[in-house]
């Protein structure tokens, strides 16, 4: 599992015990931006070099 995989695990354990609104919102987006990194596709460096 990755590292992102797992903080977004943590960030959803702590949206479930948070009480204030605003604070669960932050945990579950946290949560989403970490999933979409361990998701992204993968660019290989010499095709990122060259597209600079």
């Amino acid at each position: 599992m990755s590292y992102f995989v797992r903080r977004a695990e943590q960030q959803l354990e702590l949206a479930q015990q948070a009480d204030h609104e605003q604070v669960v919102s932050a945990h579950y987006e946290l949560a989403n931006l970490y999933l979409d990194r361990a998701y992204a596709p993968v660019v290989p460096v010499e095709s990122a070099v060259q597209a600079a």
